[in-house]
């Protein structure tokens, strides 16, 4: 309602309308005018701008018929232009099309000349490798025909080694039946006698009791009666008749104890299939002998299935030593002996697992006890009737499956004694064999460089001989020999200086395989041993003394 009150208007502030208070207030010094003065000048401003107007209706009437006609002829332009576009890529589409057609033909063509001209140039090559090919090919075909014959002649070898192991099996099988069968009837045979004989002395035993009863009762009537001059005659009377008890009741009672066991031979060694092991490349490991004194030496190794170790060796100019250690080089068992001769040399070998047969300085043989650490010695004049003075002790072993010990000398006799250094039997070894140095059992033969020869009775003859190793042309001869538990035979070789471990079929008649001990000069044993893990073979250097262990794989 300002503008009904109002009379000026206010073109400073967009004609807004101001009372008069105001013209003193915010729009002092505004531009004020008077409103029909205004809206006059207004009206005129209006009039003017409509007729400039209308000049440019007519303008903008024919512009939007230019606008339709300029639209059409666009239309027409865009629908040539996209008319000769599509031709003219219809054209190019066939032209580039023909195009890439030619370039495919033309590849191929040169793909054409190339191959001819490659296989041209290789044409003689070709045929070159074609012949190769054909001669390479026969050539295959001969490698593999001779695999196809060496595969079935090793496998023939196979089959007769099988049957040979089948026979020794079934052999041995029938061996075993007859041997349980004999002792069978040797235990019934025996029962039978050791019953007769505890009968004999329950009848014995009973009329002794009898006796005493009787004599007891004797002795009481005479406390009773006490009748002097009854008793003069009767009691010496009776005291013969109680020292004859006594007497006879000592004669029943010896022996009694033997009468619940009896005697049972031992069997043969159980026969198995046996396979052949490898000697490792190199030496697993080397035992040192920290128990062993300074400047004492390893003369000869052995090894009982328990897997202890015993050697022996020189401990000073006049004494020997008997050391018995584990695996790990732990002593267990020590033994110093006294000896007469130390240029001489010493052996050791186990007799059963708590018993080692000994040969130490120049005659002396000794079993050593190793449940009590005895020792039991002796000269083999006392053992042997009519010892030659000329003759040296150089060799000992063992036969544990009959419980004897075997003494080799420096010429063809072999000396056989029991568990008790008793002698036995004397065998004379073949006129191939010059002496026994180094001497071991082997399937119930002696082995003995270079053959192995049989022991029963006393004159021996050669079962096999040893192939010789020829390494490096030098002549060389053995100092040990063992087995392995398979049967496989090992020799020791040397040459003075290098040593060449050997093993042997078990027939001893082929090399199966040879190992050279590097940087050892002075091995001079050798034996074999069981293990936790597995069969060892174990090389004893005389000085500095250590044992060398190799592994069969």
């Amino acid at each position: 309602m300002l503008y009904m009150l109002s009379e000026l208007c206010c073109t400073t502030c967009d004609n807004l309308p101001v009372c008069m208070p105001c013209t003193y207030g915010e729009h002092q010094g505004h531009n004020l005018k008077e409103v029909t003065s205004l809206a006059k000048i207004q009206r005129e401003m209006l009039r003017a701008k409509v007729v400039d107007l209308m000049q440019y209706k007519k303008k903008a009437y024919k512009m939007q018929e230019e606008i339709r006609k300029t639209k059409g002829k666009l239309d027409q332009n865009v629908n040539k232009e996209e008319l000769k576009a599509q031709e003219t890529l219809g054209a190019e589409e066939k032209r580039i099309k023909e195009e890439i057609r030619n370039a495919e033909e033309e590849l191929k063509r040169k793909q054409a000349e190339l191959e001819g001209e490659v296989k041209a140039k290789t044409s003689t090559r070709k045929k070159d490798l074609k012949k190769k090919m054909k001669k390479l090919r026969e050539e295959y075909e001969l490698i593999c025909e001779e695999e196809r014959r060496e595969v079935k002649a090793s496998f023939k070898k196979l089959q007769e080694e099988n049957k040979r192991g089948t026979e020794r099996l079934q052999e041995g099988l029938c061996v075993l039946n007859n041997e349980i069968k004999e002792l069978l009837t040797s235990l019934k045979t025996q029962k039978a006698e050791q019953a007769r004989k505890i009968d004999e002395l329950s009848d014995h035993f009973g009329g002794i009791v009898k006796r005493f009863e009787t004599v007891t009762k004797t002795v009481d009537c005479i406390h009773a009666a006490e009748n002097d001059w009854a008793d003069v005659q009767c009691i010496p009377d009776v005291c013969k008749a109680i020292d004859l008890l006594r007497e006879d009741g000592k004669k029943g009672s010896t022996g009694l104890e033997n009468l619940s066991s009896v005697k049972v031979r031992g069997l043969s060694p159980a026969v198995t299939v046996r396979r052949k092991a490898g000697i490792s490349e190199g030496v697993e490991s080397v035992i040192d002998l920290p128990s062993v004194g300074r400047g004492w030496y390893i003369n000869d190794i052995t090894a009982n299935k328990d897997g202890s170790i015993a050697v022996i060796g020189n401990a000073s100019p006049d004494q020997t030593h008997l050391t018995v250690i584990n695996m790990r080089g732990d002593l267990l068992q020590q033994k110093v002996i006294s000896i007469s001769n130390p240029f001489c040399s010493h052996k050791c070998s186990f007799l059963t697992q708590s018993q080692i047969a000994i040969k130490y300085g120049a005659d002396e043989l000794g079993i050593y006890d190793m449940r009590d650490q005895s020792l039991k010695l002796a000269t083999v004049r006392d053992v042997m009737i009519n010892w030659p003075s000329n003759q040296r002790v150089d060799s000992v072993t063992t036969d544990p499956t009959n419980g004897n010990i075997i003494v080799g000398c420096d010429n063809r006799n072999v000396y056989v004694l029991n568990n008790q250094l008793k002698h036995i039997k004397t065998i004379t070894l073949p006129a191939g064999i010059k002496y026994a140095a180094h001497i071991a059992m082997h399937e119930g033969a002696l082995l003995v460089r270079p053959f192995a020869a049989t022991v029963h009775g006393t004159a021996s003859q050669v079962k096999y001989e040893f192939t010789k190793p020829n390494i490096g042309g030098h002549d060389r001869w053995s100092e040990s020999v063992c087995t392995d538990q398979n049967g496989y035979v090992y020799m020791l070789w040397r040459d003075g200086r290098i040593s060449v471990i050997v093993q042997y079929s078990r027939d001893g008649g082929q090399i199966e395989m040879m190992r050279e001990v590097d940087g050892y000069r002075n091995i001079l044993s050798m034996t074999s041993v069981q293990t936790n893990q597995g069969e060892k073979v174990l090389l004893g250097n005389w000085r500095p003394a250590q044992i060398l262990v190799y592994g069969l794989v």
